[in-house]
Formats: C-alpha cells, structure tokens, sequence
C-alpha cells in the first residue's frame, strides 16, 4: 500500500528554514530588519546593510540605527519602537525624510515607508520589533516635481486671470471684472435682503470731460498720462472698501458696498473737488479735469446689465442736460 507524499513538504524538507530565510532576506529589494527590546540590529536584509556601507548583515548586528543617522531620528524610531512593543500594534507606512551620517553610506539623504511591528516569541513575550521599510525616494521626488508644475501652472493662472481683469494702463480692474463684481454683490445682497436686512450698494458710472479735446491739444502721449492721473484721484477718494474700475476708454466706476444714492453723491462730490483742488501738472502747467456721473442703487434689478443701463442712461442725461 502506498500513499502520495505531499510535494510541498517533499520540497522544503530539502532545505533547513533558516537557509530558506536568510536566501529571502538576502534577495528582496526592499529592507526587513529584526531587532531585540534595545533596539539594537540582530538581522537585517542585504539591500538595508548596502544602503549604509556595510559588506555583510554580520557587520550590523549589536549597532543601533544611532550608528547611522541623526540623534533626533533615532530618538524618534526608537520612541516609535517602544510604543509598538508596548501596544503589540504594528505602526504603518510611516514616511520620513532621513540623512545618513556614517561615512561608509552609499547616499546622502532618503525617503522611506516603513511599517513595524511587533516581534512575538512562542510564548508570547515581546522580544523586539521587526520592519519592512522601501525606498520611495523615487516617488516623492516625482511628487515634488508634480506640485512644482502644479504651482507653476497656478501661478500662471493666476497670471492669466490677472491680465484678463486688470487694465494694463492704470492697473484698475477692467469691465469684464466690474460686471463679474456686480453680479457677485447682487448674489450677497439678496440673500442678506432675503433674511430681512436693509442692504444696499451703489455703482457709480463716470467719464472724463472733453477727453478727445484734451488728446487734440496735447497729443496721444498724455492719453495715458492723464488716465492714470484720474485713477490716481478715484482711488485717494474711495473707501477700502470700495471698488474702482476703469471699464471703457475714459470712462471709470465705483461699486460702493452699503450705500445708497446720497452716500454716493456725498463721495462723487469729494471726487470733484479733489480734482480741482490737485490739476494735472504737463510741461509744469496746470491741466484741470471734469467728470461726469451717473448712479444706480441696487434695489430688485433681476441682472447685472438692469443696473449698468440704468446708470449709463444717468450718465448720459449728465452730459447731455445737467453738463458736468
């Protein structure tokens, strides 16, 4: 009578277990560490013994990672051990960024994953810690290489979205951001209105009296000139909080958050005044500036243009009726 052997056992009697560990041990890419209660090295895998310089795992065994990098990483691992053999609870992929300070390592600095666990004798006993620890220094230099990209593509953005709201020649906020404000104010504003508030803002269209003229007499070249001299006046006179825009050739506009009409009049006023009172100085001659105005408080206005055509056609009745 015969009876089938099992050829997983036929297989691995051949070969003592501690022969078929340290052959593991001695090919996997990776690093496993075993190591007793005083955290010192009793075997370790080869990859880990030729990252730090060493020939053979014998050479390692009685050294504690102390021998190998900074005391303050070392005083973090073997914190880390400690709460690991306390707790039989194995820590996972913890990720860290050490520097190799023995002489006899093959690189400077690395970024590892390493888990821990605890080491369990037979009877229960916790005898030490073993490790599996990669090397993802590959991976987090891509990472990083990633978000370097990322910021520069953000930053370009940013950028971009720049130069599209901003008027290159007074460094105002342009028309396409005026209606984007606009319409951001009556989003807030309605639903304050919504809970039973008193809210209200006001937008202010204006241009420069007689600018053709002005650019006739004195040549393209002050065009410019004149046009930051005037965004330079708008913003003196508003508020913090207060928007200033430049959303046409010459023509200008305030948002002005928590005011009405009169508040509005009352700023426009000082506005003229200031203009007055500060001309703008070519070849040293006095050059004196009007603007005309035109208002429109948000009341229930459905869009954006409702209260743009409302102040432009004040504006207009302005200029047309009332001058400046």
């Amino acid at each position: 009578m015969t009876t089938d052997s099992d050829p997983t056992r036929d297989f691995f009697e051949k070969f003592p277990r501690e022969t078929l560990f340290r052959t593991f041990l001695n090919q996997v890419d990776f690093s496993v560490c075993f190591k007793d209660k005083e955290h010192r090295y009793m075997l370790c895998s080869s990859s880990f013994v030729r990252l730090i310089g060493h020939k053979t795992p014998e050479e390692l065994v009685g050294k504690t990672l102390r021998s190998f990098v900074p005391s303050a990483y070392a005083d973090e691992a073997e914190e880390t051990e400690n709460r690991v053999m306390e707790q039989k609870t194995p820590v996972l992929n913890l990720e860290k960024h050490i520097e190799f300070t023995g002489t006899r390592a093959t690189i400077d600095t690395l970024w590892i994953c390493t888990s821990i666990y605890p080491l369990i004798d037979s009877n229960g006993e916790v005898c030490g810690t073993w490790s599996i620890t990669r090397d993802i220094s590959e991976e987090k230099n891509t990472e990083q290489k990633l978000m370097q990209k990322n910021k520069q593509c953000d930053d370009l953005n940013s950028r971009i979205l720049h130069m599209s709201t901003v008027d290159d020649v007074t460094g105002l906020h342009n028309r396409k951001f005026f209606e984007e404000m606009i319409r951001r104010n009556m989003r807030v504003f309605s639903r304050v209105r919504g809970r039973g508030y008193q809210a209200e803002f006001t937008i202010v269209l204006m241009d420069i009296d007689h600018f053709t003229s002005f650019c006739t007499e004195y040549g393209s070249q002050y065009k410019d000139v004149a046009l930051v001299y005037v965004a330079d006046i708008l913003r003196s006179c508003s508020r913090s909080a207060d928007d200033v825009f430049r959303v046409g050739n010459d023509e200008f506009a305030l948002m002005l958050s928590d005011t009405g009409l009169s508040g509005a009049k009352t700023l426009t006023t000082r506005l003229s005044a200031q203009l007055k009172k500060k001309p703008l100085l070519i070849d040293d001659k006095p050059v004196s500036f009007t603007l005309s105005y035109g208002y429109c408080t948000y009341e229930d206005q459905l869009d954006a243009s409702e209260l743009i055509v409302k102040a432009d056609q004040d504006l207009w009745d302005a200029k047309t009726k009332r001058g400046n």
